[in-house]
């Protein structure tokens, strides 16, 4: 009997004894999970406070990127608007300097001169240059109209622009100078050149203009045009 009451105490020692050894297994579970829990909140939280200070540390250089660079638009701007102000507004300050007007001399300036001129290019300055050889100079800037493809709005648009020295004229000794270099001139015709050449080769000799009227094809208003071009030096 007394046997039996040491078995019984013994086994219920081992059942105890496992059931301490569950709780406290049970027990540890729980705590080490109720610790990788709070180990990955506080991860959590340490994650989003990091990507909070690395994006106020982002919006800080934006702000700071957009505030030097607002600073230096306005300071541009000033500058533009304190260029664009009438400087007899302030009396430390230069005045502005006027563009003088264009000024070009029919009778001398080359094509490029020429080109300076608005509305004038390549074409119409090579056609000037060539009308002026041939004609020996322009005594009026109107002479421009007999330049081929000029009109009159042109000319009125450049003439405030142009000045003449007609002391470079070029003129043609009337009796002395061949047919073929007669015939060149713009004023002379075919004709009118022959019959020229014809007096002269019968011996007339032209010392004034009046002497031309003897020409047969030879009219008042073509020797009105071509007389500033004619030279009677030889016949003096």
């Amino acid at each position: 009997m007394g046997n039996k009451k040491r078995l019984f105490y013994k086994s219920q020692t081992v059942g105890i004894i496992w059931v301490s050894v569950s709780l406290i297994i049970i027990v540890a579970i729980g705590i080490f999970s109720s610790h990788r829990k709070d180990t990955a909140g506080q991860n959590d939280t340490v994650g989003t406070e990091n990507i909070k200070i690395l994006t106020s540390k982002e919006d800080s250089a934006y702000h700071q990127r957009y505030k030097t660079r607002s600073h230096r638009d306005i300071a541009a701007h000033r500058n533009r608007h304190d260029l664009r102000t009438d400087s007899t507004m302030y009396g430390n300050q230069t005045p502005a300097v006027r563009r003088q007007p264009l000024v070009v001399e029919l009778n001398n300036a080359d094509t490029t001169t020429l080109q300076l001129l608005h509305g004038i290019g390549p074409a119409y300055a090579r056609r000037i240059v060539r009308y002026r050889e041939r004609l020996g100079g322009f005594i009026d800037v109107g002479q421009l109209l007999e330049v081929y493809g000029f009109t009159p709005e042109l000319l009125a648009h450049i003439a405030p622009s142009l000045t003449l020295d007609t002391s470079s004229i070029r003129r043609i000794d009337i009796n002395s100078i061949g047919l073929k270099q007669l015939i060149q001139h713009p004023y002379i015709e075919y004709y009118q050149a022959r019959d020229i050449v014809n007096l002269r080769n019968r011996g007339v000799r032209f010392s004034s203009a009046d002497d031309l009227r003897a020409v047969p094809s030879m009219a008042d208003s073509t020797l009105a045009r071509l007389l500033p071009y004619l030279s009677f030096d030889s016949c003096r």
